[in-house]
């Protein structure tokens, strides 16, 4: 049904081009879809006639059409059949000669539009305006009043026939439409209503046309003509109780000057005109709540002097552009408190009736917001004209807030006013000072907002309070790109970041004493933290912009440092002296921005030292003491724990590069020296966590597990990662001292960091941490320890045999091969001999895997160098061995193991 309905419409159409071209075409299309409406209410009203005809045996019963027009009342093709013949279905003995049924409806007039009803939005109604009542006749009087206006310009063009003539026509056949359609207002009257709106039309184009096009009639005669049609229009639309009859007459004025336009751009007589229209509005909002016609005389009003504007004004037209637009203002204003002038009459005296259903939503906000984007146009080539206008506005619903003040019913645009009143004078700021100026006082200004909203628990305030944090940003993002780059110390954009930060806190401040007075709307708890995360991200943002724009990039990191720290600090000392523990939150980011100043600093700068940084990291550790101290005390136990052991961290961190930094130089990058300075601060704090004595010392005594759980299990693996790497890359030399394996620095160094891995290793605290895996901590220790050997015994080639210290050399040497396999051997025989002796099989099964990595290692490398003899040594040195441990070191359990631990016994 509905692809016939499109098939039908666009065939009218194509027909209507073909004659008309593009009016032709719209009139086509809407022809042919009134034509296919008509031809389906007949069939409708014939299926029904058949239906009574069926349930009253044969006995037709008169239809009353004229109720398909009745404006409240259904179409008869919406009916359904079935609901007709339901009373059959349920009564079967139904009387032969039953009561007539009335379908005809009286029609009633039209309503005033209810103050409050779902689903009544502006599309939704005027959906329901065109489709509804008697469609037909509404179309069918803008096809004339189209017709008309068209026949108008088309006489002007081709007919000679003298223009008094011709107006005079057009005039009576309005007069025509308006005197039938008020004799038909009581039988008809949606039919009548729709011609008087046509009539009304009409007369507005005739006026204009002879004003305008002719000259027929001076500017004076057809004001007062045009005032005396609008106050007709009102009267009847009033009168009758017809909003439709309203809309039409509103509708045919708004769109008669648009029809007949010739484009010669006299603004005055089209405005004058719209002013006319306008005032006839607000004669009749003074009776009637009919918020469609007051936006439609909005949007017609504002969308003509909004296009009008963008293509024809010019400066010689401000002054009477401005006052055009300062009456459409005014006068939309006073539309808008006109229903509650009725509403404060209608309630009982000393009541507080407060209904908030009058208030239109798009006059109270579009308006403001429409002229103040025309008034800027007007007024954007002065100085400060702008924001000059922003305060005026501002003033002038500043003054109507006070009026609305003291009385119940305007509570809703009380609230409305202020908040817009607000706006403007927030608007005021970035039109008088830079982008880089308005993100400062906006922040400000937001602060203050929500101390007031949430004093005066209102809602509104605070939400502007919001945005105003989210424009104050943004406005200072924006401004390092349009304004240039400031090179003072104390610049503009780092104050007004720090105004920003400053606000934002602030805000959170005062939404966190909200929240404690149970004054907050759902969800807006979460604001509070919101605005500290503000707050830092932007003193964070002052800090980087200062040291990237005025620090020298050698005292990067110690400006960083410094920054960082005062940062910290500061929320430390809001935290304990407001009792604030919200305001500590950025202080959780210092030691993880620690850590990045710390690599940052590892590859631009030789040393944390070096630049500055002798004295600004002893302030960083100590503000990241203080904030342990008087902060952390009030965060939540994890967070507290991570904490506390990424500051142990961050000093064995510092350490180790310091120390690596003082011992670089002592020798070439493969020395011992090289890596001996990486490991003696980390492995001493790790041989001193586990200890009793330091468990009872602050910061220690604060959070025990923090540092001698996860802190020195960090700590021991990083120790055990760098026994892996100096074994790897470092060739043991220590000049001037001469190279002794077990003796020598390097050694020395590594026996101390496993040593200190194994004492933490077999304390509390590491066994509460390997509670699920016990045997781990001697695994890693036992596979460092076999690293280590291998280790010592390639660097006495490497010394004393002249192998040189890199892998392809380990691997093509017989001597090393031959070496590492006795090595390995030998570790095995002792791993089993040792668990054979103790009954530890896991222990055993390790010696096991080792010389069966043995025997892999002869078959595939030593077997290829059978000839010479190191691989002989090789072969002959691994086979006594297995022979000397299958004797002494069976598995654990076996019979011989039994035997051999008598025997040994």
């Amino acid at each position: 049904m509905r692809g016939l309905t499109i098939g039908v419409v666009v065939l009218g159409a194509w027909v209507g081009g073909v004659l008309g071209e593009g009016f032709g075409a719209l009139a086509g299309a809407l022809l042919a879809w009134l034509g296919l409406r008509v031809h389906r209410q007949g069939q409708d009203i014939a299926a029904l006639q058949q239906a009574l005809q069926a349930l009253q045996g044969g006995r037709v019963m008169p239809l009353d059409v004229s109720a398909a027009e009745a404006p409240g009342s259904e179409p008869l093709q919406d009916i359904a059949i079935a609901d007709v013949a339901a009373p059959a279905a349920k009564s079967p003995a139904l009387a032969p000669t039953p009561e007539p049924i009335a379908l005809a409806t009286p029609e009633a007039p039209l309503a005033e539009e209810p103050l409050s009803a779902p689903g009544n939005g502006l599309l939704v109604r005027l959906r329901s305006w065109l489709l509804g009542g008697n469609t037909i006749a509404k179309a069918g009087v803008g096809i004339l009043f189209v017709g008309l206006a068209f026949l108008a310009r088309y006489a002007s063009e081709h007919v000679q026939v003298p223009v008094e003539l011709r107006l005079a026509g057009i005039a009576a056949v309005a007069l025509v439409l308006l005197g039938l359609g008020w004799r038909l207002r009581l039988s008809r009257p949606g039919y009548a209503q729709a011609l008087q709106g046509g009539a009304v039309a009409v007369l507005y184009l005739t006026l204009f046309v002879a004003f305008r096009s002719y000259g027929v009639l001076g500017a004076g005669p057809v004001f007062v003509a045009m005032v005396v049609v609008a106050a007709l229009a009102a009267a009847l639309a009033v009168l009758q109780d017809a909003r439709a009859l309203a809309i039409i007459g509103a509708l045919g004025g708004f769109a008669t000057p648009l029809l007949v336009s010739t484009g010669s751009g006299d603004h005055v007589a089209l405005f004058s005109y719209y002013l006319v229209l306008d005032l006839g509005i607000a004669a009749v909002a003074w009776f009637k709540t009919w918020r469609l016609l007051n936006v439609v005389g909005f949007v017609f009003t504002f969308v003509v002097a909004t296009a009008w504007g963008g293509l024809s004004y010019r400066s010689e037209h401000y002054a009477s552009s401005q006052a055009f637009l300062v009456a459409f203002f005014l006068l939309f204003n006073a539309v808008l408190m006109m229903p509650a002038r009725r509403l404060a009459a209608s309630s009982s005296p000393g009541g507080t009736a407060r209904s908030d259903a009058w208030v239109n939503g798009s006059l109270l906000f579009g308006l403001p917001t429409i002229t103040f984007v025309l008034q800027h146009g007007l007024v954007r080539h002065w100085a400060y004209g702008t924001a000059l206008s922003a305060l005026v506005l501002a003033a002038f619903y500043v003054v109507m807030a006070t009026r609305m003040k003291r009385q119940p019913a305007l509570a809703v645009t009380f609230e409305a006013t202020l908040a817009i009143a607000t706006v403007f004078l927030t608007l005021v700021i970035p039109f008088a000072l830079d982008a880089r100026s308005t993100a400062g006082a906006w922040a400000l200004e937001g602060a203050g907002l929500l101390w007031l909203g949430l004093r005066q628990r209102r809602r509104l305030p605070r939400a502007f309070g919001y945005a105003l944090f989210v424009l104050g940003s943004g406005s200072l993002v924006l401004s390092t790109w349009w304004q240039p780059t400031p090179s003072g110390i104390f610049n503009a954009w780092f104050m007004n970041a720090l105004l920003v930060a400053a606000g934002a806190v602030g805000g959170a401040f005062f939404v966190q004493r909200g929240r404690l007075a149970g004054g907050l709307m759902k969800f807006e708890a979460s604001a509070e933290p919101l605005l500290i995360a503000l707050g830092a991200l932007w003193a964070l943002a002052a800090v980087a912009w200062q040291v990237d724009q005025v620090v020298p990039a050698r005292w990067a990191v110690a400006a960083w440092l410094v920054g960082l720290s005062l940062i910290a600090g500061l929320c430390t000392a809001l935290c304990v002296r407001l009792h604030w523990p919200g305001i500590s939150a950025p202080a959780l980011a210092f030691v993880p921005l620690l850590f990045v100043a710390l690599g940052h600093s590892t590859w631009q700068l030789p040393s944390p030292a070096a630049a500055g940084g002798w004295w600004a990291w002893p302030l960083a550790i100590a503000t990241q003491a203080l904030v342990l101290w008087r902060a952390a005390p009030a965060w939540p136990p994890s967070l507290r724990r991570a904490v506390h052991a990424l500051g142990v961290l961050l000093l064995a961190a510092g350490g180790a590069l310091q120390g690596a930094a003082i011992t670089r130089d002592w020798g070439d990058e493969q020395s011992a020296w090289a890596w001996l300075g990486w490991f003696l601060l980390p492995a001493l704090l790790l041989a001193l966590l586990p200890r009793a004595a330091t468990a009872r010392c602050w910061p220690v005594s604060a959070e025990p597990a923090a540092y001698q759980k996860a802190g020195a299990g960090v700590l021991a693996l990083g120790l055990l990662l760098w026994t892996l790497l100096a074994n790897t890359f470092s060739t043991g030399t220590a000049l001037p001292l001469p190279h002794v394996p077990l003796l020598n620095p390097l050694d020395l160094g590594l026996a101390a960091a496993l040593l200190a891995c194994a004492l933490w290793a077999r304390s509390d605290a590491a066994r509460a941490v390997f509670d699920q895996a016990p045997a781990l901590p001697s695994a890693l220790l036992g596979a460092a320890g076999f690293v280590w050997l291998n280790a010592m015994l390639v660097r006495g080639f490497h010394h004393y045999g002249g192998v040189p210290y890199r892998f392809d050399q380990w691997t093509a040497s017989l001597a090393v091969q031959t070496g590492i396999t006795l090595l390995w051997s030998a570790t095995a025989l002792v791993l089993m001999w040792l668990s054979a002796r103790r009954g530890h099989r896991v222990l055993w099964m390790v010696g096991a895997a080792l010389l069966a990595a043995v025997v892999a290692k002869l078959l595939l490398v030593d077997l290829s160098g059978s000839g010479t003899v190191t691989r002989i040594v090789s072969f002959i040195g691994v086979g006594l061995l297995m022979l000397v441990i299958a004797y002494v070191a069976p598995l654990p359990g076996t019979q011989s193991a039994n035997e051999s631990a008598r025997e040994n016994r």
